[in-house]
């Protein structure tokens, strides 16, 4: 079974969006006019909303935003790893005899397991590999709960950041990987 973790680039990616945010800011409060044109030339500030004033305002705005996508995109990612785990892990069932028979299991199981809720997937490895770390399914729920909540446009429930996502799916994947 080759699969790797998928997390990591996404991590990075965040981590590196961040940090722009950030020197956006930085350069919006450059008082030097020619260092701050410079700074921030072909940029949206630039030509949008160059008189920007509000600049930490609107940082911070685009950080939950960012904040928000990245969980979505940190839960895509681990389901994705998910199914693809599971399908491997139940390509033993192609060895059995008959052979016929086993194959066409397999084959079921792999279309199948594309359509089952991360709920139900999430509670059938809470009562095996996660047996002893079951609290890192519940975790993994909230996750996804939020992850509903922000591609449905709805924001009332619990807030979920990224630093935590990233934990808990990425520690997830870590016990997958270790029993390959």
């Amino acid at each position: 079974m080759n699969l790797s973790n998928p997390l990591p680039p996404i991590w990075e990616n965040y981590k590196i969006t961040v940090d722009g945010l950030k020197v956006i800011k930085r350069a919006v409060k450059t008082k030097n006019d020619l260092d701050r044109r410079r700074l921030l030339q072909r940029t949206f500030i630039s030509k949008e909303a160059p008189d920007v004033d509000n600049v930490d305002t609107v940082a911070e705005s685009a950080e939950t935003d960012v904040q928000a996508l990245f969980v979505v995109k940190l839960w895509a990612a681990f389901e994705r790893f998910l199914r693809i785990y599971l399908q491997n892990k139940c390509a033993i069932l192609k060895n059995m005899t008959p052979t016929d028979l086993g194959e066409g299991i397999y084959d079921h199981f792999f279309k199948e397991v594309e359509y089952w809720k991360p709920d139900e997937i999430l509670d059938f490895l809470k009562l095996n590999v996660l047996k002893s770390n079951e609290q890192l399914a519940g975790s993994a729920k909230d996750i996804y709960r939020y992850r509903s909540d922000i591609v449905h446009g709805n924001q009332q429930g619990k807030k979920i950041y990224p630093d935590f996502a990233h934990t808990t799916l990425d520690r997830i994947i870590q016990i997958l990987l270790a029993n390959k």
